[in-house]
């Protein structure tokens, strides 16, 4: 004899079966991993300068509003509409990256540059724009700088920096190029600007 099973037996395994399709489409997305990029130094700016030792400058972590503040590379549209770059991202969220280059090329500058406090300088940024440009074709880095006493707090220098980068592709590593270019010469720039008034 067969048995037939249930009204309610056939509703609860026609959910389990929902909730199991569900549950590996989920997986499947979280094991779509989107492709990792580090702001890298190619053009040679940050060497072209003799590394030497001198005045210490301690250099937090950049200020930035999302999304530029995020791991995802940011674009921007014609009609000024900010969007994310699908399918990659950076290595670390975006200030940390540029924090490290900044400290490299202070270092190349003869600064004795770090990320710890205690040094009587304080280098402090924030980034306004790290982004792809869609309507210029262009990779546009925007900071304001300032250089403050890390005793009183006092401003002793201040001036907003902004560097462009030809970026004709708009997806993954030429568009990584195109910003890490970007970054090696204004970190060069803010670089030599704080030396001179050290």
């Amino acid at each position: 004899m067969k048995l037939k099973a249930s009204a309610s037996t056939q509703r609860k395994v026609a959910q389990a079966t929902v909730i199991v399709s569900v549950a590996f489409l989920l997986s499947a997305c979280a094991q779509a991993t989107r492709e990792t990029f580090d702001l890298t130094t190619e053009t040679g700016a940050l060497r072209s300068v003799a590394l030497r030792s001198g005045p210490a400058v301690y250099v937090p972590e950049p200020a930035a509003l999302a999304p530029t503040s995020s791991d995802r590379i940011v674009v921007r549209a014609g009609d000024d509409s900010v969007a994310i770059l699908p399918g990659v991202q950076w290595s670390d969220p975006m200030p940390r990256l540029f924090q490290r280059r900044l400290i490299e090329a202070l270092q190349q500058c003869g600064l004795s540059a770090s990320s710890n406090f205690g040094a009587q300088t304080k280098l402090q940024t924030d980034v306004r724009r790290f982004e792809i440009d869609l309507a210029r074709n262009l990779a546009v880095i925007e900071v304001s700088v300032q250089l403050v006493d890390s005793g009183g707090g006092r401003a002793k220098a201040a001036r907003i920096f902004v560097e462009e980068a030809p970026a004709p592709e708009r997806t993954g590593s030429p568009a990584v190029r195109a910003l890490s270019d970007a970054a090696a010469r204004i970190a060069l720039r803010i670089g030599q600007w704080t030396r001179a008034r050290l």
